[in-house]
């Protein structure tokens, strides 16, 4: 399904990174929302490298990851080390995907987004609205002491997540997603890490010149003309994201809207119907759920690691409003 492809370009190759020094270590430590504090302001503020896997469906992809900041901003790459070539590299705000057996380069942004190691933004005080938070002791990863935190949903509209983080920085070493009786949905994991403040910025720049390469920036296209508004979403859920992009294969562009909790995350597409267009499709493969109806002469869609209600619900809540 093309959409499911494109939303997972997203989750394996837009990599928001973060950078510099690793925090102080602040908190009181029988208080799991100050670790999750600190568990963002090292994501934020923290230079290091290593290497990770991701392992979900059944499969397992490993990633070499390394960031650092200085005077001009952040700076960051994610390089595959398994299957197609393809590196991520980031300056500031915005993202580079190349893609070398295309001879693409895929230009985006970082807003709304949340990936390994920098799974978590907002107000970790506002999580207690919706998960339960809770120690439930300590691990090593990647040969490093971390504290095991646990969040459990408080309704059916999201995920259950398991943090394991770095006793020294309190940066995330582990993270899965779980859906009780389904178990563990997701999972990433260092294999190998390193804190790293002699970092060499060279490092960061791509392996290929881009030179004679197709530069898509449709990703970094916006359209304040028209909005689309989610009059009911599910609960703790706020719009972090909108804009027109265009995309290889489609006649006209679409609208993308994001969502998040602070954690969890859905994104709501909106294109013109094909003619005829009527019926309602669902399904769910891992963490990933799907929705899609068409709405007047548009078709919208929903599509996050979230329960399948949390996508119908964006998807029945769906309409355009002039601004």
């Amino acid at each position: 399904m093309k959409v499911f492809s494109f939303y997972r370009l997203f989750l394996l190759f837009l990599l928001g990174l973060a950078s510099a020094r690793a925090g102080a270590e602040g908190g009181r430590v029988g208080d799991p929302t100050d670790w999750l504090i600190r568990t963002i302001q090292s994501s934020q503020i923290m230079t290091y490298s290593g290497i990770y896997t991701f392992s979900h469906d059944g499969k397992t992809e490993t990633s070499r990851v390394m960031h650092m900041s200085d005077a001009e901003g952040q700076h960051g790459k994610l390089e595959s080390l398994d299957g197609p070539p393809r590196e991520i590299i980031r300056e500031n705000d915005h993202i580079a995907c190349y893609l070398p057996e295309n001879h693409l380069v895929k230009l985006d942004r970082v807003e709304g987004r949340h990936f390994f190691p920098a799974l978590l933004s907002g107000s970790p005080s506002q999580f207690r609205e919706f998960y339960a938070l809770t120690f439930v002791g300590v691990d090593r990863v990647a040969g490093r002491e971390c504290r095991l935190i646990r969040l459990d949903p408080k309704d059916g509209y999201r995920y259950g997540y398991r943090f394991c983080a770095d006793n020294q920085t309190g940066l995330l070493l582990k993270a899965s997603m779980e859906d009780g009786s389904r178990g563990v949905l997701q999972q990433f994991a260092f294999t190998e890490f390193a804190a790293d403040s002699a970092l060499d910025i060279g490092k960061l720049k791509p392996s290929w010149s881009g030179a004679g390469w197709t530069w898509d920036r449709s990703g970094l296209a916006q359209d304040q003309e028209l909005i689309w508004g989610i009059s009911n979403p599910p609960s703790g859920f706020h719009k972090v994201m909108e804009l027109h992009r265009g995309a290889e294969g489609r006649s006209a562009p679409f609208i993308q809207m994001m969502f998040s909790d602070g954690l969890a995350s859905v994104s709501v597409f909106i294109e013109p119907a094909r003619m005829n267009s009527t019926a309602t499709s669902e399904s769910r493969r891992g963490a990933l759920s799907f929705y899609s109806t068409r709405v007047g002469d548009q078709q919208v869609t929903a599509i996050g690691e979230v329960p399948p209600a949390t996508v119908a619900q964006f998807v029945k809540s769906a309409s355009m409003v002039k601004k």
